[in-house]
């Protein structure tokens, strides 16, 4: 699924999914938005039946495979019992090749300057309130949330990043994007890195994501830093987290939880390990505060 037209990738993804038998009920109701002309993002959005009250939009951010349909349709029936939107935009590889990284590279849009824009979008369509959301990533998507963060904090309610093969550590003294120093693809924004520590985040990782493959950015220098797998760097990053926030003096909700079997593959997370209520309890935590 990594075809970036949306209307394709509805097309092939609505036929009903392993795991997911009432995958058919949501294609009328999952809308695909795409307008070639208009430059931008395409986006697929969810509206629950019955909204609860003052709930954040939630984003998924697909990873390197760009498989947005498949996030809006396996995550559809969690934001119904929520209460809650649901939004999946879908950074194509033509446009965004390195959405995660949120770099300013020539000739490419800032990636943190679409997703504001595909929200504009969104709000006025839509008549949705996207002052503040809720992101989740996986993978490369929660290394675009954790990055999207740092650059707009004050539009973030509450974060879960799941598998995000590298991150932006805390350390004022290493260049963007492995850290917070000024880069040249930083150009001139601006990081806020107190504003990042102060979201309630869950950092979530797969106990059996440990390969180094492809997708996975390695070297002397990264590995000595964050580590050696996906699951070192995940609890490497969200321990480096709690530091700065002593640091800073300011009281962090960083939860970090190893799911045990899980590999990284997010429709088998989703089917077999829960992934779904791990990031809307996270995201929308019931009135009794359950998920604090």
């Amino acid at each position: 699924m990594t075809s970036s037209n949306p209307a394709s990738e509805i097309a092939r993804i609505a036929e009903p999914l392993e795991g997911v038998a009432d995958a058919a009920q949501w294609k009328g109701r999952i809308i695909s938005v795409y307008d070639a002309s208009s430059g931008r993002l395409p986006y697929f959005i969810f509206q629950p039946a019955a909204a609860a009250p003052g709930a954040d939009p939630v984003l998924a951010i697909h990873g390197w495979t760009r498989n947005a349909a498949e996030h809006a349709f396996r995550l559809a029936s969690y934001a119904e019992e929520k209460g809650v939107v649901l939004i999946a935009p879908l950074f194509s590889k033509s446009a965004h090749k390195h959405y995660q990284r949120l770099e300013m590279r020539e000739g490419e849009t800032c990636p943190a300057d679409a997703l504001d824009r595909m929200l504009i979008d969104v709000s006025h369509r839509f008549g949705i309130d996207t002052s503040k959301i809720n992101l989740f990533g996986f993978s490369g998507g929660a290394q675009f949330a954790h990055r999207y963060t740092l650059m707009r904090p004050s539009r973030v309610n509450r974060l879960v990043l799941m598998a995000a093969g590298w991150f932006t550590m805390p350390d004022p003294k290493t260049a963007y994007p492995l850290g917070l120093a000024t880069s040249e693809v930083l150009a001139d924004r601006s990081l806020d890195i107190e504003g990042l520590i102060a979201r309630p985040t869950r950092v979530l990782v797969g106990g059996r994501d440990i390969d180094r493959d492809a997708s996975l950015k390695t070297g002397k220098r990264i590995d000595k830093v964050q580590g050696y797998t996906r699951v070192e760097r995940a609890q490497n990053w969200a321990s480096a987290m709690q530091d700065a926030a002593k640091r800073h003096g300011i009281e962090a909700d960083i939860d970090f939880h190893i799911i045990k079997k899980a590999k990284h593959d997010f429709g088998r997370c989703v089917q077999k390990h829960q992934l779904g209520d791990l990031i809307f309890d996270w995201l929308i935590p019931n009135q009794e505060g359950a998920e604090q």
